[in-house]
């Protein structure tokens, strides 16, 4: 069975303090290994990935995504994903630190996180466009030396690129200006609260909302309640964690606050149609 890796931010032949790398997919499958290949890897750093040629697929929190021409994907921190080698496909990666992201002026706080937009397909003049600043960056790193001039240049060009792109597709950052203030406020808080799994009184209490408010608000963004958009980000997480790391489900289950085991496979039952052991001893296949 592969184990799930821990991945950090650490740029290959390049100097340590280099704020973003451009890195060819072809260059990046030769840098690694079968077993990295075989595994899920969770990263705490930002990656964009977009598709210059060929098709094939990339695992994103267990859905594949099919990458073909013009595909551009983004892998935020904390996602788990996958690597799949075959069949080929080119691109263009582009990965970047926490601490060089660049907040989008019209993001809401919660993002980038979990159910952020994640895939988009760009036609020929965008992608040419992407391409481009992508390769700003790429010539830049080639020649950094890293001096605080060299540094603040590249974290300016990657800067540029990720408002470039949220300009030439809007939809790939959520506008809090199109969000009702309540969902704002209570993905805020469901991110800050997630391990205690509050439940929607408190919540509603906290926020100064009535649960109704957090309801509409919610179903006018997903379609679900306050509830059911608390519980999938839960499953979600449990999910991440029963697959990704090796620790006793009994731990895993007591971190979301659920004290008799019993009642933790009832929730992922529920959420995620199998039992945490269950889903623990398929991660190999997923």
């Amino acid at each position: 069975m592969s184990r799930p890796i821990e991945v950090g931010y650490a740029p290959q032949r390049r100097h340590p303090l280099l704020p973003a790398e451009v890195i060819d997919r072809a260059e990046l499958l030769s840098r690694i290994s079968g077993h990295e290949l075989a595994s899920r890897q969770r990263v705490d750093f930002h990656q964009l990935i977009v598709c210059t040629g060929g098709r094939g697929v990339h695992h994103v929190d267990y859905e594949e995504i099919e990458m073909s021409p013009g595909t551009a994907l983004r892998v935020y921190p904390g996602q788990v994903h996958r690597i799949v080698s075959e069949p080929v496909f080119a691109a263009d990666i582009v990965v970047w630190p926490v601490e060089s992201h660049h907040a989008d002026p019209v993001a809401p706080a919660w993002y980038p996180g979990s159910s952020a937009p994640t895939r988009w397909q760009l036609d020929e003049e965008v992608l040419d466009r992407v391409l481009g600043w992508i390769d700003e960056i790429r010539q830049e790193q080639d020649r950094f030396d890293g001096s605080p001039r060299r540094i603040g240049l590249i974290q300016a060009l990657l800067c540029a690129l990720l408002l470039r792109f949220g300009i030439e597709v809007p939809e790939s950052v959520p506008d809090a200006s199109h969000l009702p203030p309540a969902y704002l406020d209570f993905r805020a808080l469901m991110e800050e609260r997630l391990y205690q799994r509050p439940t929607m009184a408190a919540m509603a209490q906290e926020l100064g909302y009535s649960s109704r408010t957090l309801d509409r608000a919610c179903q006018q963004v997903t379609g679900q309640t306050a509830k059911q958009v608390l519980d999938q980000r839960v499953a979600l997480e449990v999910r991440r964690l029963l697959t990704h790391s090796t620790r006793p489900v009994a731990s895993i289950g007591a971190e979301f606050g659920f004290s008799d085991p019993s009642n933790f496979s009832k929730f992922v039952k529920r959420h995620l149609g199998r039992l945490p052991g269950e889903i623990r001893a398929d991660r190999s296949q997923r």
